[in-house]
Formats: C-alpha cells, sequence, structure tokens
C-alpha cells in the first residue's frame, strides 16, 4: 500500500521539474526591428485555364534588406496548399499559373528578402517574410 504515495510523489515532482526549467526573459528580450511591406495592387485575371496575377513591388522598403527581393506565390486549390512558387523580383511583377477552371483558387503572394550582414545582429534570423496580400479566383 506505500507504492501508491510514492508513484503519485514521483509524478508530481517530475511534473515541477518539467513546468519551471525554462528562463521566459530570454524568450521575451529578443527584439527585431527589421520588416518588410505587403506587395501592393495584387490583381487576377482569369483567363480559362490559366490565371494571371499582378502586383507592385512597394518603394518603401528599408534599406537594411539585400535587393533583390523575392516573390512568393503559394497557390491553394480548394482549400489545399498545392504549390509555391518563387519569382525573383520585377515591379511591376506579373506570374500565369496553370489552374483547373472548375476548382476554387487562393493565391497568396508574400515577400521575402534577407538583412544585409551589417544591419543583423548576432543570432538574429536573416530572413523577413512580409505580411500575405491575398487573392482569389
Amino acid at each position: 500500500m506505500k507504492i501508491q504515495p510514492i508513484k503519485h510523489l514521483a509524478v508530481l515532482i517530475i511534473v515541477l521539474l518539467f513546468t519551471s526549467c525554462y528562463d521566459r526573459d530570454i524568450i521575451d528580450s529578443k527584439e527585431f526591428n527589421h520588416s518588410i511591406p505587403t506587395v501592393e495592387n495584387l490583381q487576377c485575371t482569369n483567363d480559362g485555364n490559366s490565371v494571371k496575377l499582378t502586383w507592385d513591388i512597394p518603394s518603401t522598403i528599408p534599406d537594411d534588406i539585400k535587393r533583390p527581393i523575392e516573390v512568393q506565390i503559394q497557390v491553394v486549390e480548394n482549400d489545399i496548399y498545392r504549390q509555391k512558387v518563387t519569382l525573383a523580383e520585377v515591379n511591376p511583377g506579373k506570374a500565369t499559373i496553370n489552374v483547373d477552371a472548375d476548382k476554387k483558387y487562393r493565391f497568396i503572394v508574400k515577400l521575402q528578402g534577407f538583412i544585409k550582414d551589417e544591419s543583423r545582429a548576432v543570432g538574429e534570423s536573416e530572413k523577413v517574410v512580409s505580411a500575405s496580400a491575398i487573392v482569389e479566383k
């Protein structure tokens, strides 16, 4: 009968060890002062079995981002991610994507850039991704 209290005590000690073994200050102290604006004027033109996407690259990209930046297009078919296309920076941007005319599509466009070495702090990520611009067919 003494085995039950020992098991409960052991479980309690293990739970307490795992819940109190991290320093939240280290996580909260990370500041990341780099950003890229979202693409502008995103438009979708349907042309049968293909879709033409057009957008503008904002002129307000910070100087601490290496040029050229990349444009990522995620293709979502019937709420399932089907492909990701990465293109080099061209202004105005455009892409033609083959689609099935009978299905519903959503296109998520983001800008991705890399921080210049002299602007990046030690341990900081070098990649910066903009917020999403979304258009549907």
